[in-house]
Order: C-alpha cells, then sequence, then structure tokens
C-alpha cells in the first residue's frame, strides 16, 4: 500500500514538474482592415415624405360644435351596439386580456439580429488554443503569459488574409486566401509553423491542403522568342578503318573529318538567360573511291543529324552587343559509308554504318546588333559524346570516340 502511495506522489510530482515546464502562451485573434477610411459610401437618405391632404373644410355649424379637449381627459366615443344583442368591435378589444409583459415595461423577448452568425475571431481563437495545447511543451492559457502569439484577420470580399506571429521565435507568417471552414486546418498549420519556427509552405499535410495551396496565379516574366539560322563547319576526331592501297586491307586510323553544318531552330531569351532548341545537319566533305580499295573495309563520314538544347547566360544582357557562354546535350545519329569487297559490290558499291547517342555540349558566342529586330551571333561549340560509337556489318565496322567542335554564324530574328 505504501509502495502505491509513493508511485501515485511521484507520478503526481512529476505531471506537476511537466505542466510547469510548459510555455504558456497568450492567443489573440484580432480582425483588422484595410480600407481607406471613409472609402465607403454613407447610404443615401430617405425621401422626404409627400406633404397630407389639407384638413376638409369645417362649416360654421361644426366649428360653435366643436370644443377644444380637456386636459386629463380623452375623447370617447360612446359606444356602439352592436346587432343582435353582440359587443362592439372597439369594446372587445378594450376588454381583451393584454399580451404577455403588456402591462409590466417589459418588452417581449426577442432574437437578435445575427443570432447564429458564426464570430471569426472567437472562432479561430479556440481553434489555435485547442491546437497550441495539444503540441508538446506549451499550454495555451489567458493570464500569466510567458509568450503570445498574434493573428491578425484582413477582410477580402470572400475570406481573409491572415498575418500570424509568435514572440517566442519572433516569427511572423502570412496566408493570402482562407476561408471560414478552413479555420481548423489553418490553425493547425499556424500553431506547428510559429512554435517549432518552420515556414507555413512546410506544413502541409494531405489533411491540412488550404485553397490558397492550390489556387495560386503566378506572375512570370514574358521573355522574347526568335528563330535562328546557322552555317559552320565542324570538326570531328576519330579512329576508323581506312584503306591503304588498292589491293592492300584497311587499317584503323586517327583521322580528322571536315562535314559541313546548318542549323535551324529557336531561342528564348529571358533578361540575362537563353535557351535554344535546335535542329543540326552534319554533312561529309570527303569520299575516297571505290578504286582505291578493292578489298573493302574503308569507311567514310556520311552525314548526321542532332537534336539538342542548350542554355546561355548574356554577360551584359541590356547591351547591343553582348558575350555568352553555356551548354547543354544533343542526340546524334551518325552514318558512316563503307566500302564493300570488289566480289560482293552489285549495284551499290557502298554499304551503310549507323550508330549515336548523347553528346555534352560547352559553346561560347557573341550576338551583335542586338537593338535590331534581325541580329547576327556567332558562336564556337566544343562536343563530347557520352558514348562509343561501336557498329558493325558485313562490310565493315567501326569502334571509336568521336569527340567534335564546330564554328558557325548566323542570323536571329
Amino acid at each position: 500500500m505504501k509502495l502505491l502511495w509513493f508511485a501515485a506522489a511521484a507520478a503526481t510530482l512529476i505531471w506537476s514538474n511537466v505542466a510547469a515546464a510548459n510555455t504558456r502562451i497568450c492567443v489573440s485573434v484580432q480582425q483588422k482592415s484595410w480600407y481607406k477610411p471613409g472609402s465607403w459610401a454613407a447610404p443615401p437618405a430617405a425621401p422626404a415624405p409627400a406633404p397630407s391632404a389639407p384638413p376638409a373644410a369645417v362649416g360654421p355649424q361644426q366649428q360653435r360644435s366643436a370644443k377644444p379637449p380637456q386636459p386629463g381627459f380623452e375623447d370617447i366615443e360612446p359606444p356602439q351596439e352592436a346587432p343582435f344583442g353582440g359587443g362592439s368591435a372597439r369594446s372587445d378589444a378594450r376588454h381583451a386580456a393584454p399580451p404577455p409583459g403588456a402591462g409590466d415595461g417589459v418588452r417581449p423577448p426577442q432574437a437578435p439580429a445575427g443570432a447564429h452568425e458564426i464570430d471569426p475571431t472567437l472562432h479561430l481563437r479556440r481553434m489555435l488554443e485547442y491546437e497550441v495545447t495539444h503540441e508538446p511543451g506549451f499550454a495555451a492559457v489567458d493570464e500569466r503569459c510567458e509568450q503570445r502569439l498574434t493573428v491578425e484577420l484582413y477582410q477580402l470580399e470572400s475570406g481573409w488574409t491572415v498575418f500570424a506571429r509568435y514572440s517566442g521565435t519572433e516569427r511572423e507568417e502570412k496566408v493570402d486566401h482562407a476561408e471560414l471552414d478552413e479555420f481548423p486546418q489553418l490553425a493547425q498549420r499556424i500553431a506547428f509553423a510559429l512554435l517549432r519556427n518552420r515556414p507555413i509552405t512546410q506544413t502541409i499535410t494531405r489533411e491540412n491542403v488550404l485553397r490558397a495551396d492550390s489556387e495560386t496565379n503566378l506572375r512570370t516574366i514574358d521573355g522574347t522568342g526568335h528563330l535562328i539560322f546557322g552555317m559552320g563547319t565542324a570538326t570531328r576526331i576519330a579512329s576508323l578503318p581506312t584503306a591503304q592501297g588498292q589491293s592492300a586491307p584497311v587499317a584503323s586510323e586517327l583521322r580528322i573529318l571536315t562535314p559541313i553544318s546548318i542549323q535551324a531552330g529557336y531561342r528564348r531569351k529571358l533578361r540575362a538567360w537563353g535557351l535554344d532548341a535546335f535542329g543540326r545537319l552534319n554533312i561529309g566533305t570527303e569520299n575516297t573511291g571505290v578504286h582505291n580499295n578493292e578489298m573493302g573495309g574503308h569507311v567514310d563520314y556520311s552525314w548526321s543529324g542532332l537534336l539538342g538544347l542548350h542554355f546561355l547566360h548574356y554577360t551584359d544582357a541590356p547591351g547591343i552587343n553582348s558575350l555568352y557562354f553555356g551548354g547543354g546535350a544533343a542526340f546524334e545519329i551518325a552514318t558512316f559509308d563503307v566500302i564493300k569487297p570488289l566480289a560482293s559490290q552489285g549495284v551499290n558499291a557502298r554499304d551503310t554504318l549507323t550508330g549515336g547517342g548523347l553528346n555534352i555540349d560547352l559553346l561560347v558566342g557573341y550576338e551583335f546588333l542586338r537593338a535590331s529586330s534581325v541580329h547576327f551571333f556567332c558562336q564556337v561549340e566544343v562536343d563530347a559524346p557520352a558514348y562509343i560509337l561501336k557498329t558493325e556489318n558485313d562490310s565493315g565496322s567501326i569502334n571509336t570516340y568521336m569527340p567534335g567542335a564546330m564554328a558557325q554564324i548566323g542570323v536571329i530574328f
């Protein structure tokens, strides 16, 4: 028995210490307005009553019989007898029972206007007190406050803009739009954000999403769009099977390929930034004669197509001329011509090898005459493939890494 008493006393002491350790917070909710004083027009004055009809003319005989009313007496008409012995309507009304409370000077009770209308400040305050009290380490109180949680409601056409501030962390949070039916979720979000010193945008759960979280209309900065067209030359370095003589077998040699390049695309500019979406065609300019490789296997670069995105940054965004640099990636499909052996040549003496992959690009360029709607650019680009070009068929094979560079000039309009 003593052991149980001791355990109960210890539990009571621990509970009292925990309760005493809770931060005591006073919660207040105020409804304010940001309308200008006097911005609401006064209701129009009621129209003046129409003049009453003039009194009917009184004859001389009626004037002689008329007497001024005596003070303390009322002008009582003689009761009129109702047919068949019934009392007059006037006399019945005078002898009818008075309504309840008519003789004691007390008006009958009436329901006040808006008796069932919810006060938003009281509603939100009670919700906040509940959430604060259920947050470990805090208690909502009415007196002996250690900290204060203050909420201001600013009326909108529908709902309120809410500002909430907690003195313990000096943190203030804002909700642009909240309706009355969202106050339970709003109170949960506000209490957790302020007491735990976190942004209110990070307090969303599946059960406390507000309309303001999903009905946000953000204003964006509009950029300028341009079509681009460029021409240039590329340089590709690859180890390819190369003819060693008319009747000698091929051998892999490091070769420099110089295809011409044609590019068309769309450039979107946003202040100091730009985005290029482009397509590019590279066309090979070297081709070895079939008679120089009767045994077959010699490979020439034929053409390649690229689709890519480049991100740009301008060093002088508002300037008439500006240097820019950036990078991006492009997906490339490349085709090569391989000479067939003389014994297997038919109508076509060449076969096709195809390969491709993703290229990583770095570039630097210069735009000039940018004040004109039609202006120009020059650009140098370095391409690093993220793949090994490896392909083969009955006529030959390729197994190489093929980096490259390109220089081009173009027009922007």
